[in-house]
């Protein structure tokens, strides 16, 4: 991408929460954005705020097709593509290994995980050709042990950080990392809340409880600014690697 050029951005669950933001946030700055998710209102409503700069695909990122058809939207409607946020994803099952839902396992990995890979194959070839940028949406939970119950969700970060070292490695015009972008007031969250406390530890459960009934959960927009920053401006230095959304490496994407 030139310095001239206006970015074209794939952001996957693009409805509400860290991925509306980020969306939000790119949309602020001109970028054009290809929204996609499962639900439709929270896409369509930035398509209404923001004529002629969005795109967006309905459906469930588990279907491999709907990640393709993003990428596809992008080049037919826009032109070119230069950046993608994998954000999607989700968390259940929470369960311990020994009593795990093997089929709900293998479905969280299709969302998490193998519909980033079906997407990257369609998309490699045009962000070689704009020298684009990935960011990939982490978690501590890709290599703390702590979080009891998470180990569906948790193994398919820690693949999603292999993929971004692997991604940065294969090739070398197009940038790549994993962020983290920690506990945040989000609708993951909530279900969280809502519906996995018997499968957690009870320490974990109650601090994200906690921090949403006293207010001191975070908001999504630090993460949702270092990410949009990051999809446009990352340096290839930073390529390969995971971090904190506030780790020092990354405090320069911090500001709009």
């Amino acid at each position: 991408m030139t310095a001239g050029d206006v970015p074209v951005v794939i952001v996957t669950g693009a409805s509400r929460g860290l991925g509306y933001t980020i969306a939000e946030k790119l949309l602020t700055a001109s970028a054009k954005v290809v929204a996609v998710a499962r639900s439709e209102a929270g896409m369509a409503k930035l398509a209404e705020q923001y004529p002629g700069q969005v795109e967006y695909v309905t459906g469930d990122l588990g279907d491999y097709d709907t990640g393709v058809k993003a990428v596809q939207t992008a080049i037919n409607k826009f032109g070119s593509l230069s950046g993608i946020v994998f954000n999607a994803a989700i968390i259940s099952p929470v369960s311990t290994i020994a009593t795990t839902d093997i089929e709900a396992f293998k479905k969280l990995f299709d969302v998490n995980f193998f519909s980033i890979i079906t997407t990257l194959k369609a998309a490699i070839p045009y962000l070689r050709e704009s020298k684009g940028k990935v960011v990939l949406v982490s978690s501590e939970a890709s290599f703390e042990s702590h979080f009891y119950g998470w180990e569906a969700y948790g193994s398919s970060k820690a693949c999603v950080n292999h993929l971004a070292a692997t991604l940065a490695g294969e090739e070398p015009d197009i940038f790549a990392i994993s962020v983290d972008p920690g506990v945040m007031d989000s609708a993951m969250q909530q279900e969280i809340r809502e519906q996995h406390g018997s499968q957690m530890k009870s320490e974990h459960h109650e601090y994200l409880v906690k921090v949403k009934e006293d207010g001191t959960i975070p908001s999504t927009e630090p993460p949702a600014t270092v990410i949009s920053n990051l999809v446009v401006k990352g340096p290839m230095e930073l390529s390969g690697t995971y971090y904190a959304f506030n780790s020092p490496a990354l405090s320069p994407y911090l500001t709009a």
